[in-house]
């Protein structure tokens, strides 16, 4: 991250507690991937959004267009992770929730 001008909402704990078992190469490859997406918005400075949408693309791979959700399965998707998440505030010492 040091030869990438960072935002001032960067912030590398953040980003480490959301990559667990990731290795350097890992790493390098998220900032490079974060740089690119900070580009092509014509940003000169990456900020954390490019960091989770670079996270969400190395961990998961691009965007496929062709695996669009209908809205049944957005508002099931909804109701589960609404239920991460009520139960993460319920649960003493447990991962933040980040979005």
């Amino acid at each position: 991250m040091r030869k990438v001008p960072l935002a001032p909402d960067v912030d590398a704990r953040v980003i480490a507690r959301g990559t667990p078992g990731f290795s350097g190469a890992d790493l390098a490859n998220l900032v490079n991937e974060a740089a690119l997406l900070a580009a092509r918005a014509g940003r000169r400075a990456v900020t954390m959004v490019d960091f989770e949408a670079a996270k969400d693309k190395v961990m998961m791979g691009a965007e496929r267009r062709s695996m669009v959700m209908t809205d049944e399965e957005k508002k099931l998707t909804a109701y589960h992770e609404g239920g991460h998440a009520i139960v993460g505030l319920h649960v003493p010492k447990h991962d933040p929730c980040t979005r």
